[in-house]
């Protein structure tokens, strides 16, 4: 029997800073991520209380949308099978970093939460209730300063789980390059921009070269796996100059993955609806290089909320770069620059 929900419900497991959900997904004023155990910190596992909580969530779908995931984009018509094992993993639980991102809200976190979750899974595995086929997603924080993230990766990779890391790739990692090479993971980096003086501003580090290097090395063992994100950044990467040295670099190191994505503090404050009209102008312009370079470009959440509002048509002059980045620049004009100083800490 068909009833609503989705495979996180049933067979995923998230493990955040100081708990542990069904999945990692907020959506609809910080609804979402079904709770299993709260205050945790990398503690062994009653796995049948688990189960016991999921069975329980699913027996009320029967009836009704638990109130967690009501209105979120991922419940569907879902067939749930009752095979009480764990499938899909998401680890959001490493809170350290080695870059200072100006959008990241993560921050708030001091860097202190960074637990051993190896064991974690070893039992999983050793109690039969492991799934193969599924995903294992790591984000961060930076995941590869996780505790045994290594050992980690070559687990999953042993047991035919997909990996999916959201990496800044500052740090580079052997076992990324092997799970990319035998095309069984993918990696998601945020580069926002083509030059070292506007990579400092935005990461508040100093190690462009270092990230173009490591993303080279990566695209090198398998470039379709491998996707570089443009996070427009209002004040700071907005504009055609910064786009156009992405696109040089990118291309310089052979990508043909791309993503595009709006900082998110400056989307909600907008509401997505009332952002500066040259944003929708940059984004045409961004799909305008893409396409002439045969680079596929994929759109991110808040960017994807933009643009499902969007209030501008594109401009006739795109192909006049001088006649466009004229018009982008009276537009940002109009616009106040927006203030970080209200992201959360």
């Amino acid at each position: 029997m068909n009833n609503f929900g989705c495979r996180f419900l049933e067979e995923g497991i998230n493990f955040d800073a100081h708990s542990v959900t069904d999945c990692c997904i907020l959506h609809h004023d910080n609804q979402g991520s079904p709770l299993l155990i709260s205050d945790y910190n990398g503690e062994s596992i009653d796995w049948d209380m688990i189960f016991e909580i999921k069975a329980n969530r699913i027996n009320s779908h029967k009836n009704q949308t638990i109130d967690e995931c009501k209105d979120c984009f991922l419940l569907t018509e879902y067939n749930f099978k009752n095979e009480k094992r764990i499938s899909e993993f998401q680890f959001s639980c490493c809170q350290i970093c080695n870059a200072k991102c100006i959008y990241c809200y993560h921050e708030r976190y001091n860097g202190k939460v960074n637990y051993d979750l190896l064991p974690v899974i070893k039992d999983l595995i050793q109690k039969g209730l492991y799934k193969s086929g599924g995903e294992a997603s790591f984000q961060g924080g930076e995941p590869t300063l996780m505790k045994n993230f290594e050992e980690l990766t070559e687990l999953f990779l042993q047991n035919g789980t997909f990996i999916r890391v959201n990496t800044n790739v500052i740090k580079y990692s052997d076992k990324i390059y092997e799970f990319l090479k035998q095309d069984k993971g993918m990696i998601v980096t945020s580069l926002d921009c083509g030059c070292r003086k506007t990579y400092k501003k935005i990461k508040q580090v100093n190690c462009f070269d270092k990230c173009v290097e490591n993303i080279k090395m990566y695209s090198s063992a398998n470039r379709e796996n491998v996707i570089v994100k443009y996070v427009i950044i209002p004040g700071i990467n907005d504009n055609i100059r910064e786009i156009d040295k992405f696109f040089d670099v990118i291309n310089s190191i052979g990508i043909i993955n791309v993503a595009l994505d709006m900082e998110s503090l400056y989307a909600r404050k907008y509401d997505y609806k009332h952002v500066s009209p040259h944003i929708y102008l940059l984004v045409d312009y961004f799909n305008h290089l893409a396409k002439i370079q045969n680079v596929k470009v994929s759109v991110f959440s808040y960017m994807n909320y933009v643009l499902n509002n969007r209030n501008i048509k594109p401009s006739k002059f795109i192909k006049n770069k001088l006649i466009y980045s004229i018009i982008v620049s009276l537009m940002n004009e109009r616009h106040k620059k927006f203030d970080y100083s209200i992201n959360e800490k």
